[in-house]
């Protein structure tokens, strides 16, 4: 085993969750009693590059398939964190008609859709079948995945990009030196490369074990992004933390030499000291499993009272969280969802029915788990206007509860 990037053999475990199937692969009907493919899903530390990573990789074709069913539309807090962030690069980098915008991993389109008023030449680049819905609302989008070689026929085409972004898709590109060079050949001698990604050192500190899944290849520090981009000729010289997705870093990156490094990026590196150590990461695992355990007795002691339970929400990460706890339908009844492409399917490996969330509202059960617990003050607000009564259960960091 060696590390993805700087292909050390120097790497230890930080946190073994066992093996599970793909996060977003929910089944229908049909495909419920045919086999299902596990994983192994278990996060290493690499002590040459300072990379926390799946020690395992799966072929980015068995994740990203016709059964992908995420949508950036469909996470409200990230429309508006992609509004706000295209209005904030239209004025810093003083964008105009023409300038040339490429979005790595556009999803449905929901960042460039921000663009469109401004008359700026957007692209969309997105391997998965939710491609479709960008290209229905008119936003060119090429449908396969972003490399070296991808770049050049852009590069051909359309020629260079003055931004670049690529936000909660750094950590799923699989062929990322391939990925990076393609961004460093698309760049303007003057481009940024805009990078999100769900950050190391809020993923330990509150404990949110279920960011690992499969599609997550790796799980960034400042440290390691720097050394990551400096590999390739590029510096990182902006950096900030951000709420999305629980706590995400927001890395701005150029080639090497061209934007002044500003004290952001030593305030980060700072606020991380003491996280890239074997007693930092040995706490976490520790930290983990004690939760793991009051989690299930918890469930376990609700459903020996004879109450209901239900999950609200089926993310990506609550397929890790279900998964690892070991909760299926003899602990949580049912799942609901406002995504209806997940509506009357089974989540993915535990097999818990997910219906409307109309359901929970005309069901009435006496306790919810909220599986989105990083968007919670959100969602919780939004149950109780369409008249949910019942408690909340917050599963991580700590498991608690919310009364009605």
């Amino acid at each position: 085993m060696k590390c993805q990037v700087c292909s050390g053999n120097r790497l230890y475990t930080v946190l073994d969750l066992g093996h599970h199937p793909p996060s977003d692969d929910f089944l229908s009907d049909e495909r419920l009693n045919k086999e299902e493919i596990f994983y192994p899903l278990k996060a290493v530390y690499c002590e040459d590059c300072k990379l926390v990573q799946l020690s395992n990789t799966v072929d980015p074709k068995a994740l990203f398939t016709d059964h992908y069913v995420y949508m950036s539309s469909s996470n409200k807090v990230f429309v508006k964190h992609a509004n706000m962030l295209v209005d904030r690069l239209i004025k810093e980098y003083n964008l105009k008609e023409n300038d040339f915008v490429i979005d790595v991993g556009s999803n449905d389109g929901t960042l460039l859709e921000n663009y469109i008023p401004h008359n700026v030449k957007i692209l969309g680049v997105d391997p998965s079948s939710v491609a479709k819905v960008s290209i229905e609302k008119g936003i060119p989008t090429i449908n396969e995945f972003f490399d070296e070689n991808l770049a050049k026929d852009i590069l051909k085409n359309h020629g260079k990009a003055k931004i670049i972004t690529g936000l909660n898709v750094f950590a799923h590109v699989k062929e990322l030196a391939s990925l990076i060079n393609g961004v460093k050949m698309l760049l303007e001698d003057s481009g940024v490369f805009i990078t999100e990604s769900h950050y190391l050192l809020d993923m330990v500190e509150k404990l949110q074990y279920d960011e690992i899944y499969h599609e997550h290849l790796r799980y960034y520090s400042l440290e390691a992004l720097i050394n990551l981009f400096k590999r390739f000729g590029m510096d990182v010289f902006h950096a900030e933390r951000t709420q999305n997705q629980g706590g995400s870093i927001l890395v701005f990156a150029c080639k090497r030499g061209v934007h002044t490094i500003k004290d952001s990026v030593a305030t980060i590196l700072e606020q991380e000291k003491g996280l890239n150590t074997k007693e930092s990461f040995e706490n976490f695992r520790k930290r983990v499993n004690e939760t793991r355990i009051k989690l299930r007795n918890l469930l376990h002691d609700l459903k020996s009272k004879g109450h209901r339970i239900i999950g609200i929400g089926a993310p990506a990460k609550s397929t890790t969280l279900l998964n690892f706890c070991k909760i299926d339908s003899n602990l949580l009844d049912y799942l609901v969802e406002t995504n209806m492409s997940k509506a009357n399917k089974y989540s993915p490996g535990m097999h818990i029915k997910i219906f409307d969330e109309s359901e929970m509202v005309k069901d009435q059960p006496e306790y919810a788990v909220m599986l989105p617990w990083n968007i919670k003050d959100d969602i919780i607000p939004k149950i109780r206007n369409k008249g949910y009564k019942g408690k909340i259960i917050i599963p991580i960091p700590e498991p608690s509860v919310i009364e009605s």
